[in-house]
């Protein structure tokens, strides 16, 4: 990834050491299963609804047999179909970097804000491996919560720049 793909500002003196951003098709689908699920209750709730839909009409049914099959559609819907776009359209906006001073983290959709941490606050990583040469980082630092990198492609490129803690959990975490 080149250094001008997103514009960072830095500070005095500060170079980059590494530049990413998710592979877009691990980050998308990252969640499969949740969206095969919620695909599959979104169409039985989508038939129910036709269903209730034709009985209310038809018949007159209580209203409530449309209802409540529309709203476990939307949420259905959400949480199947519905993520895999959001999530899509989440990853134009992510964007990571890594300088000799801090960890930026552009990770928003609304909004243009950049997280960043110092990498003297640096504890340790944990590392999920989707392949080979896939993986998520978890970084921690002091002071705040920790954060996620998310399907990074070989994040060997990224680990080897971050500073290196001589303790049993960051040895235990990076396997």
């Amino acid at each position: 990834m080149s250094q001008d793909s997103f514009q960072w500002s830095l500070e005095e003196g500060e170079i980059f050491l590494w530049q990413g951003r998710p592979a877009p098709r691990c980050y998308t689908f990252r969640h499969w299963l949740q969206a095969t699920i919620g695909t599959i209750l979104f169409l039985a709730s989508s038939f129910w609804l036709m269903v209730g839909v034709q009985l209310v009409r038809a018949h007159n049914y209580s209203w409530w047999l449309a209802v409540a099959p529309l709203l476990l559609a939307i949420a259905a819907f959400f949480v199947g179909p519905g993520q895999l776009a959001l999530a899509r359209l989440r990853w134009e906006e992510i964007f990571y970097a890594l300088t000799d001073q801090r960890l930026l983290v552009r990770n928003s959709l609304i909004g243009r804000k950049t997280s960043e941490y110092r990498l003297s606050d640096y504890k340790q990583f944990k590392q999920k491996k989707y392949g080979q040469h896939l993986s998520s980082i978890r970084l921690s630092f002091k002071g705040s919560a920790p954060i996620t990198l998310e399907c990074l492609e070989h994040p060997e490129s990224l680990l080897d720049h971050l500073p290196k803690k001589v303790s049993k959990s960051a040895s235990r975490d990076s396997v």
